[in-house]
């Protein structure tokens, strides 16, 4: 797909693709990455608008954007493959695993922020999670950019990451907060443009989907719909660890890889 940027190493027989978190780019995946540099041969995407990827069509929706972004690669580069999704991303992953299930070998599914998937379940975490997100979604309603980035990254980012960073970075963030509501049509409402539940009820695939144990506790919500509805997912917590475990933890999610890879 024109103008999209994606990231490479490794040099094993074994393919595999990863799909970053918002506000975000492959390159914070590249650690993770790094532990399986000999048995792999690895891709890392920018999503559209993100990292240095040209910026989506805005008058399409944003998450079939970034599917249709990751599908063009991986048919490129040839399946099927192990696909690694964090966040957003894993949202991305998991339904084009949904589209085009030969191309996939395994999901490994860290914190997937689907969280229309919990209103399908009939799930009570659904209308808490979005009281929660009251703070930053009023920010977006009045056009306050900034106490939107600031909303976002204390629910969601790394440890104090928004109290450390310079006034500069903050601006930056705030001009990239359109990526966050771009989202939800694809990911949260209940509309046309987002997958439903059942959909998953099909796809065979072994999927591993894991959450920190410091995560807001919608994490395991959706880890547990996820699981209870996939016929071959199994959910892991990693103790210690927050929303951002791939990139905070990425050796000890390294191992759990290894782990339910076998390698």
């Amino acid at each position: 797909m024109d103008g999209i940027v994606v990231r490479r190493t490794g040099s094993g027989l074994r393919r595999a693709f990863f799909a970053h978190c918002s506000l975000s780019s492959g390159k914070n995946l590249m650690p993770l990455m790094g532990h399986f540099e000999t048995e792999m041969t690895m891709a890392a995407i920018d999503l559209p608008g993100q990292g240095k990827s040209a910026m989506p069509d805005m008058d399409r929706d944003y998450h079939a954007q970034c599917v249709a972004a990751c599908l063009a690669e991986i048919e490129a580069s040839g399946g099927p493959q192990d696909l690694i999704g964090h966040s957003f991303g894993a949202t991305v992953v998991l339904a084009l695993a949904v589209q085009r299930p030969d191309l996939v070998r395994s999901l490994v599914l860290f914190e997937p922020v689907y969280f229309g998937l919990l209103n399908d379940a009939g799930h009570a975490g659904f209308d808490a999670s979005q009281a929660q997100e009251r703070p930053f979604n009023d920010a977006i309603e009045r056009g306050d950019m900034l106490g939107a980035a600031a909303a976002f990254l204390t629910r969601w980012g790394l440890p104090g990451e928004w109290d450390a960073m310079p006034d500069a970075a903050r601006e930056g963030m705030a001009s990239r907060m359109w990526v966050i509501p771009a989202q939800a049509p694809g990911m949260i409402e209940d509309g046309p443009m987002r997958m439903r539940l059942d959909k998953l009820e099909t796809l065979s695939c072994p999927t591993l989907v894991m959450h920190g144990d410091n995560s807001p506790p919608i994490m395991e919500a959706l880890s547990d719909v996820i699981c209870a509805t996939m016929p071959n997912a199994q959910g892991q917590v990693l103790d210690g660890a927050g929303h951002m475990l791939p990139i905070t933890h990425h050796g000890e999610c390294a191992a759990r890889l290894r782990m339910f890879w076998g390698l």
